[in-house]
């Protein structure tokens, strides 16, 4: 081979190592989300606090709320959070400093388990997988990931021909050679994880258009007015009346028997509506929302579902639970975080056998190019 050629090939090469940081961020960007899908129930596991037996009669709202805030003096509830009959009861409270505290109530004794200052592992992750902590730039560094995304799962399906044998025969050869046995994991991977790059590559898309179109100023369209009661239906008092949650409570749940209890959020003003949020079974990826006079216990108007206020806001629901697997409960967060894991596998062998190719491939035109030039030397 001609200098110039080895030259060429060696250059060649060097772009290739370039490509090096993109798939390393892809495989952080992956591993992120992959512990993102669970933080919460890995908060669980670390921190006692937030655990509960669920075994006896739950306490009304109100109870909890009182317990938290004795816990925390000068503090004030602004929302409950239920995680289901395992987890205690988050209440963020807003401290007289400006800052806010979650206290971990046990829903059926009262006791205050333990206080959490500052920002939660769960939201952590999500802030650091979403945007890097950085938005938007950090928000269009993660999504623009879906492009070469997409571009793997296309180029991988017409490279590997029948590829479906491996959801019926798998074979990882675990006894060979490394670049072997990682070819076979990478396959059998990637077979298996079809469905599962689909959604998250197209959901990903879909996060950087929305994101986009945002940003040039374009009109999305299913903006509602914010709901507000009326300025007669505000009670006029020396001091500001504390909304009976239990009857607020009381009332969503009479407007939606079936809805499985997730968040309530108490007044920020006056002005402001109590929200109880939830998920009522019929759609599972669409939460419902319980707008309530907090000083009537009237519902206002029940939204979510597929009363969503247009095409553009329900897909955007949608896409959002489908990517983060917060739908249905721990089983399909348990199949995202598993399959979470096969994607990150199947993104770090990838790059193990890009790089040892590549790696071969320039120790081999190094040694062309130093031949070559002796030749022409001699």
């Amino acid at each position: 081979m001609s200098v110039g050629k080895s030259r060429t090939r060696l250059w060649f090469l060097w772009h290739s190592w370039l490509a090096m940081p993109l798939w390393a961020f892809l495989f952080f960007v992956c591993l992120t989300g992959t512990i993102a899908v669970v933080s919460t129930e890995i908060m669980w596991l670390v921190n006692p606090a937030m655990r509960a037996s669920g075994a006896g009669e739950p306490l009304p709202a109100s109870a909890l709320i009182a317990a938290a805030e004795a816990a925390a003096p000068g503090g004030r509830v602004s929302s409950l959070s239920w995680g289901g009959s395992h987890m205690a009861v988050g209440a963020r409270m807003a401290m007289p400093d400006g800052t806010s505290t979650t206290a971990w109530v046990n829903p059926v004794s009262g006791v205050v388990q333990g206080v959490s200052t500052g920002n939660s592992f769960q939201s952590f992750f999500r802030a650091l997988h979403g945007w890097l902590m950085t938005f938007p730039v950090g928000w269009y560094l993660v999504t623009l990931l879906a492009i070469p995304l997409v571009g793997s799962l296309v180029t991988g399906l017409v490279v590997y021909k029948r590829f479906w044998k491996s959801f019926y025969q798998p074979r990882i050869r675990w006894r060979q050679a490394p670049r072997v046995m990682w070819g076979d994991l990478h396959r059998v991977a990637g077979t298996w994880s079809i469905w599962f790059i689909a959604v998250i590559s197209v959901t990903s898309l879909w996060f950087l258009i929305y994101m986009m179109l945002f940003h040039l100023g374009m009109g999305l369209g299913g903006g509602k007015a914010p709901v507000l009661l009326a300025r007669d239906q505000i009670p006029v008092t020396a001091t500001a009346p504390r909304p009976d949650v239990d009857a607020v409570l009381a009332s969503a749940k009479a407007a939606l028997p079936d809805m499985r209890l997730r968040y309530l959020w108490l007044p920020g003003t006056a002005y402001d509506p109590a929200t109880v949020a939830g998920s009522s079974g019929q759609v599972p990826l669409l939460p419902d929302y319980v707008r309530v006079n907090p000083f009537t216990a009237e519902v206002i108007i029940i939204e979510g579902g597929m009363d969503a206020a247009s095409g553009i806001e329900l897909t955007r629901t949608i896409m959002r639970a489908l990517h983060t697997g917060d739908f249905g409960g721990l089983p399909v967060k348990l199949v995202w975080f598993a399959f979470g894991l096969l994607m990150t596998t199947l993104v770090f062998s990838g790059m193990l056998i890009w790089m040892k190719r590549t790696a071969r491939a320039t120790v081999e035109a190094v040694r062309g190019l130093r031949l070559a030039e002796g030749s022409s030397n001699a």
